[in-house]
This record gives structure tokens, C-alpha cells and sequence, in this order.
């Protein structure tokens, strides 16, 4: 293997790690584990397992069929079944658009203290100035590797000193203390929907 064709997997390794995690993942990760502790990681487990198996999947079909996976899917279930899915889609990823936003809004909040809903504007503007300056390869390069910042997520845990016993516990699906049903089950579909957002249906395909 050439070094340039190793430089470009670590940086997709490092562009996965950082542009996998997005505020759906932060919020619903943190509301679960303020919540129920570690009693929903086993939910994380399958969110991250069913992700890996569809990119993989997704990028074979893309590979050996050159189109896109949604035209693959349009084709084989009809054009009903791919509008339907399409406009369901775009619905989700307009509510994550936002979301992302806000949650950049928030970030600048933390670093400067001002008002949240002056800095919502800022975020839709240096958001759109990134779009269009940037090449494709280039924002995925810069917010790919700004990303690798939400590693301290995991430095932070590890320095928490967590008791390592429930920790391995929470991989199991049992029986849950700290909230009602409802709102475990909430919790899962809430945390599954995180791991397998639609904009992945185009990105990884």
C-alpha cells in the first residue's frame, strides 16, 4: 500500500470519528445517561453495529453499481415507496439541519457568553460562507477533524472514574430503575434514531 493511498484512509478513519457523532448523538446520549445511568448502552451497542453494517453495505451496492443507493432503492420498491421515503427523509433531515445549528449556536454561547438566540444567525451564516467557499473534500477535511474535539467526551469518562461494574451491566437489556416505561422505551427508539439518521442514507452512499 502506498503512502498516499494510507494518508487517505486515515483520514477517512479520522472524518468518521469526527463526523459521526452529531448533536442528536450529544443530546440523546446525555438525556439517556442523565436519566438511566449506563442502563441503556446496550441501545448504543445496536445503533452503532446496525450503522457500521449499513455504510458497509451501502458503499459496496454504490461501488458495484456506480448510482446511488436511493436510486437503487426507488427502482427496486417503485416510484410510491421512493417519493414517500424520499419526502420522510428530507423531513428528518431538515429537523437535524436545525438541530446541528442549534447546537453550533450553543458551542458559540459557551466561548463568548452572549445571548443564545443572537449567535442562531451567526451559526446559519458561517455555515453557509463554509458551504460555499469550501470544496466538498475540504469541508468533510475541516469538520471531520474539528469533530475529533468530541474525543474528550471519552478522556472525560475515563478521568470520571465510573464504577466499571454497571458499566458492563448496561450492555445487557434488563430491567430499568430512574424512570418509567414510556420513557425508556422513548430513550431506545430516541437513541437507535441518533446512531441512523438519514442524511447517512446519501452521505455514505
Amino acid at each position: 500500500m502506498s503512502m498516499k493511498n494510507f494518508l487517505a484512509i486515515a483520514l477517512g478513519i479520522l472524518s468518521a470519528i469526527g463526523g459521526f457523532v452529531d448533536i442528536g448523538d450529544l443530546v440523546f446520549n446525555t438525556q439517556a445517561g442523565a436519566t438511566f445511568g449506563f442502563q441503556l448502552l446496550w441501545v448504543v451497542v445496536i445503533g452503532v453495529v446496525g450503522i457500521i453494517v449499513y455504510s458497509e453495505m451501502c458503499g459496496r451496492v454504490a461501488a458495484v453499481a456506480k448510482r446511488p443507493v436511493f436510486d437503487l432503492v426507488r427502482e427496486r420498491a417503485g416510484f410510491g415507496a421512493g417519493l414517500s421515503t424520499l419526502i420522510a427523509s428530507q423531513i428528518v433531515n431538515l429537523l437535524t439541519c436545525a438541530a446541528e445549528i442549534g447546537g453550533v449556536a450553543i458551542c458559540l454561547q459557551l466561548l463568548s457568553g452572549l445571548p443564545y438566540r443572537l449567535l442562531i444567525p451567526l451559526a446559519v451564516v458561517g455555515l453557509a460562507v463554509a458551504c460555499w467557499v469550501l470544496r466538498f473534500e475540504w469541508i468533510e477535511r475541516v469538520f471531520g477533524y474539528l469533530g475529533l474535539g468530541l474525543l474528550v467526551f471519552a478522556v472525560a469518562a475515563i478521568k470520571l472514574h465510573p464504577d466499571w461494574g454497571s458499566v458492563a451491566h448496561g450492555f445487557v437489556p434488563g430491567q430499568h430503575t430512574g424512570g418509567s416505561l414510556p420513557v425508556y422505551l422513548y430513550f431506545v427508539v430516541g437513541l437507535l434514531g441518533a446512531a441512523m439518521t438519514p442524511y447517512e442514507v446519501y452521505f455514505y452512499s
